[in-house]
């Protein structure tokens, strides 16, 4: 890109519908340079002489200084103007036709100041232009010519300069949302991922850990059958030692299984607690969508099992993600509530809603898979989602899951809490 195309795009509304504008300004001053130039004909030698080289003087002024004004600060471009002027004032006076370059010098005054100075140069040259009619006689005509061609020209130099800043704030409209798209997509990418991530972690719980632990209670309780048996020590001595061995590489391999589920598990609750991962989702989605979401905590916090953080964390995901790109809201708040027997996540905004029932009709998967996605975690945890909402209204999503404080399982001994094994499905 030339320096001038740099200059032009760091300029203040020089962009490119002023490119435009400047190429109709130099096509107006070659045809008033030839209108000029007829004029000679009817003008005396050294007239006409006088002429040319004035006319010639202005018009380089006026081309060089439409080229490089943009490099100048402003007293640079007052400089120029003033040079402008004087030239355009003793043609003036040698041709009377020259006054018709004072279309051109309202234009450029206009477009080498963005302040109130090009307007006052505006009305100077006005004033200059009917004044040097006064000697050969004043007209209506005379005045009127070059006080509506200024009137045009402040018109049209308006309108540039809206229509210049209307394109302007839309082109950064226009970025804005592409730059939150692109935030979105990332931030549910990332959420996809870790539910993934999740699910594997769930399977190995679910399959692998909770069968290594019934091998290890199985062996365990064969080691007692064979000692109860009665049998000699020396003939029950070599399976035994088989027993204790095998018992001790599913431990081992338990323990494994267990890095692998705490590896798998979501980063933010790996990091932190549920209610700083919820507070990061309602950071990271508040600043992708604009809105703001708030994040409360009602009652004391306890430790949950993992598989139960990571589902509520996911749920809250997914309905913080759904008022984001659904809810056309400006505010929602997410809050975790411990009660004695349950724990339970809501999920309010003030965007437009919808029609539950509606809603509930569809065919599962068809517009509304993301709140079966929901129903169907908050069901493996023993829980149940409920939406409140009508067209118009506010939406809020709820979840409560039962827990039972202080029950511990073989897969989550370092936990302090536990599902409700009555009620989980």
């Amino acid at each position: 890109m030339s320096s001038r195309l740099v200059l032009l795009e760091q300029h203040p509304g020089k962009t490119a519908d002023y490119r435009a504008l400047d190429l109709g300004i130099t096509v107006l001053a070659v045809c008033l340079m030839l209108v000029s130039f007829g004029a000679l004909a009817r003008m005396p030698l050294n007239e006409a002489l006088l002429h040319i080289v004035l006319t010639a003087a202005f018009a380089f002024l006026l081309f060089y200084g439409m080229v490089e004004m943009y490099r100048w600060g402003a007293w640079g471009r007052v400089a120029w103007m003033l040079g402008a002027t004087a030239v355009w004032v003793a043609d003036m006076t040698v041709s009377p036709v020259a006054v018709y370059w004072v279309f051109v010098l309202f234009f450029v005054a206009l477009r080498a100041f963005d302040n109130w100075v090009g307007y006052a140069w505006v009305v100077v040259c006005l004033g200059i232009s009917i004044a040097m009619q006064i000697p050969a006689g004043l007209t209506l005509g005379g005045i009127m010519g070059p006080a509506l061609s200024a009137v045009v020209v402040v018109a049209i130099a308006y309108a540039f300069d809206t229509i210049t800043r209307v394109s302007r704030e839309r082109q950064q409209l226009i970025d804005e949302l592409l730059a939150t798209r692109d935030r979105l997509a990332d931030t549910e990418r990332a959420a996809g991922v870790a539910q993934e991530r999740e699910r594997l972690a769930h399977e190995l719980h679910d399959t692998v850990a909770q069968n290594l632990s019934s091998i290890q209670m199985l062996l365990h309780s064969a080691e007692q059958d064979v000692r109860a048996s009665g049998l000699p020590e020396g003939v029950a001595q070599a399976p035994l030692r088989k027993m204790e061995t095998a018992r001790r590489a599913a431990s081992n391999n338990l323990a494994e299984t267990r890095a692998m589920i705490a590896a798998l598990a979501p980063a933010p609750l790996t990091e932190s607690s549920l209610r700083d991962a919820l507070a990061r989702v309602a950071g990271d989605f508040g600043e992708a969508g604009g809105l703001d979401i708030g994040v409360e905590v009602d009652g004391e916090a306890v430790p949950l099992p993992m598989r139960v953080e990571a589902g509520l964390l996911r749920i809250a995901q997914g309905a913080v993600s759904n008022v984001v790109n659904h809810a056309e809201a400006s505010a929602a708040r997410i809050t975790l509530t411990y009660a004695p027997e349950e724990v339970r996540l809501d999920v309010v905004d003030n965007g437009r809603g919808f029609d539950v029932n509606a809603q509930d009709l569809k065919p599962s998967g068809l517009g509304h898979l993301g709140l079966d996605a929901m129903r169907s975690r908050a069901a493996e945890l023993g829980g149940k989602l409920e939406i409140e909402s009508a067209p118009g209204g506010p939406t809020a999503l709820t979840v409560a899951v039962p827990v039972r404080i202080n029950q511990k399982t073989d897969l989550d001994s370092n936990e302090e809490t536990d599902v409700d094994p009555g009620t989980a499905g």
